[in-house]
């Protein structure tokens, strides 16, 4: 068995780029590799996905779906900025540094 590394829970609504068109739904976990979507049209494994965050192009590979969720994973993999923004991280590096409010994960 492979070990995945740890993905951060979340509800990051995506408009996917697909072979068969645009298709709505839900980031629901993340890394800089991969992420589980949800709410999706089944797709087949292999098929070529995009999307953007925040005018970000991410590009992905779908590895495993069932009838309302694909697991993707990222090509080239994300940098950790762009996984902040899908994780809706407060404290991420974007941010005024002199400020003291924010969200620390605790693992």
């Amino acid at each position: 068995m492979q070990h995945r590394a740890h993905r951060y829970r979340t509800e990051f609504p995506v408009e996917l780029r697909t072979p068969v068109g645009v298709v709505h739904g839900k980031i629901a976990d993340v890394n800089n590799d991969g992420a589980r979507i949800e709410r999706v049209r089944p797709m087949h494994r292999g098929s070529k996905i995009s999307f953007s965050v925040l005018g970000c192009p991410v590009n992905a590979v779908v590895v495993w779906a069932t009838s309302d969720q694909i697991g993707v994973i990222f090509r080239p993999r994300l940098h950790d900025d762009i996984v902040d923004r899908m994780r809706y991280r407060r404290d991420a590096r974007t941010r005024n540094r002199h400020s003291t409010v924010g969200f620390v994960e605790m693992r």
